[in-house]
């Protein structure tokens, strides 16, 4: 094996010290975005900057675990129960056409899931969506993220 290319402090993080998702602890905002679904297992927060409209992440929040293979069988399947939870209040409120489900950890090694809804509309049906970094997307208006998250969290209560 050669040289390292990934980022140092990613080591550190996949170790649990310093990881950014459990420095801030269980929060209902942050500069990401806002908590809708605060599940047993995993909370779901509407990102401010989305790839499409009601994108969100879902984030273990039990302790830190960098592979969703390290999580318990009653861990993983709590987890995945949140998810579901989360893609069905985006189902009921934007109405895509489709979710797709991504579990990457390659910027941050903590176990999460990219909820990314697709539209009939979208620039790449049948593929995944072109990635685009965080600093490339368009915020959404504090009203306008507000309103999207007052409807997830009704749609959640209700």
């Amino acid at each position: 094996m050669g040289d390292r290319t990934w980022p140092p402090q990613w080591f550190d993080w996949r170790e649990g010290d310093g990881c950014p998702m459990c420095a801030g602890g269980r929060v209902d905002e942050d500069e990401w975005g806002a908590r809708f679904h605060a599940g047993e297992f995993g909370d779901a927060s509407l990102q401010r900057r989305p790839q499409a409209p009601g994108y969100t992440v879902v984030k273990f929040h039990r302790r830190h675990v960098a592979d969703p293979i390290d999580l318990t069988d009653e861990e993983l399947a709590g987890f995945w129960a949140d998810v579901r939870t989360a893609g069905s209040l985006i189902r009921a409120v934007f109405e895509p056409c489709h979710l797709n489900y991504q579990l990457l950890g390659n910027a941050v090694p903590h176990t999460h899931v990219h909820l990314v809804p697709r539209y009939d509309d979208d620039t790449a049906p049948g593929g995944p969506l072109p990635f685009r970094p965080e600093t490339e997307l368009t915020p959404l208006t504090p009203d306008e993220f507000q309103r999207q998250v007052e409807q997830l969290r009704t749609a959640a209560a209700g």
